[in-house]
């Protein structure tokens, strides 16, 4: 106890140094609100870069400076603020109430001296537990340590597969809104496709919703990959329910299946990149078994059983087993910047043997459109050369090539691209 006692005294004249330091400036701190000993549990380390996130994107270039400081009364982040304080306390107030986590941190403010919510006339911040006010409880002990961390459990358990759960949907959408896309189906139009729609897409994706929602769940604690087998075949068949017995979103429900769990249970045992692709070659490997080895046994050949048996490709589950590497693989523009999701489209489709190009216009064809896509990346991609994507596309679309692999990939891409924050950097 005298060791946080200590930190605590520490964290105050640092601040007190800050406001010395930085005259005119504002001062936030953002940590953990944790109660008991343990002031940095590793499942929740991913709150503070939530929030950390949040403040970052609020206040931009008014950040004059910003580090993580290492304490054992909890980890915390201090910003330098070219703001007036009751501005930036307004809005590290509107951040903790209207945030998934928010009761979980705390954002305190300084100028010149701290800056209360009473000061500007909010309402005191509400308990975890009850209805009553946190700081009435907390001095009272209403509640025992043992509740308080259960609620805590609770509330990550319910609210981080939410959260995880728009951004999927939210990277769903947008990869289906993106124009031109070669023979895939669009709310513009159906590709090459004469079977579906982009409603049917979205008919879809409402099916298989609940079941996208208890792929993330499972990353919470011990993944069972029989588990994760069973929920994506239930997932299958509510897709197949909706479309009318149409194959629209199979080889996503897969990789998301085994994806998605691997990537929530990194983030709660704060965790990188290396260990996350690690996870997604276990969980691949129980998943996949020993189904090449067995497979001419198999009394009714799948189109990608015929592939694998006559070309050795493995399609989306070779992806998997290979830790989906592809999408960890930033791909840069010709002036070094980062791609945007049509060039990292162009990517995965020069990189992938996609089992749907393959199936419809065979290995030949596949390997024409390596070339012909590398030839486009090769100068520039899609931001230097729209014309020549579009003229590709149409021309793709004419011919019936649909790479609905590159697409699974593409969305993977871009709920990695949108919360890879969450997870601990390298």
């Amino acid at each position: 106890m005298s060791e946080i006692l200590d930190a605590r005294e520490r964290r105050s004249n640092h601040i007190k140094q800050l406001i010395d330091s930085y005259q005119g400036k504002t001062i936030a701190v953002l940590k953990l609100n944790v109660v008991g000993d343990e002031k940095n549990p590793t499942f929740m380390k991913f709150i503070c870069t939530l929030f950390d996130q949040q403040i970052q994107v609020e206040f931009k270039d008014k950040i004059v400076s910003f580090d993580k400081v290492h304490s054992q009364d909890g980890d915390y982040i201090y910003y330098v603020i070219n703001e007036i304080g009751s501005v930036v306390k307004e809005r590290t107030i509107y951040i903790e109430d209207h945030s998934y986590f928010g009761r979980l941190v705390d954002i305190d403010v300084y100028h010149n001296k701290g800056i209360s919510r009473t000061d500007l006339q909010c309402e005191m911040r509400k308990c975890l537990i009850c209805d009553g006010y946190a700081h009435v409880c907390s001095r009272n002990q209403t509640h025992t340590k043992e509740e308080i961390h259960k609620e805590v459990q609770r509330l990550i358990d319910e609210t981080l597969p939410k959260m995880i759960l728009n951004e999927v949907l939210a990277s769903i959408y947008y990869e289906l809104d993106m124009y031109p896309r070669f023979g895939l189906v669009s709310k513009y139009d159906s590709g090459c496709h004469t079977d579906m729609d982009f409603d049917l897409f979205m008919e879809s994706t409402y099916a298989i919703k609940t079941h996208i929602e208890r792929f993330i769940e499972m990353g919470l604690g011990q993944i069972n990959p029989k588990e994760l087998q069973k929920i994506g075949k239930q997932a299958e068949q509510s897709m197949f329910d909706a479309t009318k017995g149409v194959n629209t979103q199979k080889g996503l429900i897969f990789a998301l299946g085994i994806f998605l769990p691997a990537f929530v249970n990194t983030i709660i045992n704060n965790e990188d990149e290396s260990y996350l692709m690690g996870l997604i070659k276990k969980i691949s490997k129980h998943i996949v078994g020993d189904y090449y080895k067995s497979i001419s046994d198999k009394e009714m050949l799948s189109h990608g059983d015929v592939i694998y048996l006559k070309h050795g490709i493995k399609g989306i589950r070779g992806e998997a087993l290979n830790g989906f590497n592809l999408i960890f693989i930033d791909v840069p523009n010709t002036d070094g910047s980062f791609t945007d999701p049509f060039d990292n489209l162009l990517f995965f489709m020069s990189e992938l043997y996609d089992t749907t190009i393959i199936h419809k216009k065979g290995m030949e064809e596949q390997e024409l459109v390596h070339k012909e896509v590398k030839e486009l990346i090769k100068i520039g991609g899609f931001k230097s050369n729209t014309i020549a994507y579009k003229a590709l596309s149409d021309m793709y679309k004419k011919k019936g090539i649909s790479p609905g692999g590159s697409s699974d990939l593409l969305v993977l891409k871009l709920i990695y691209e949108n919360l890879k924050y969450l997870i601990k950097k390298d």
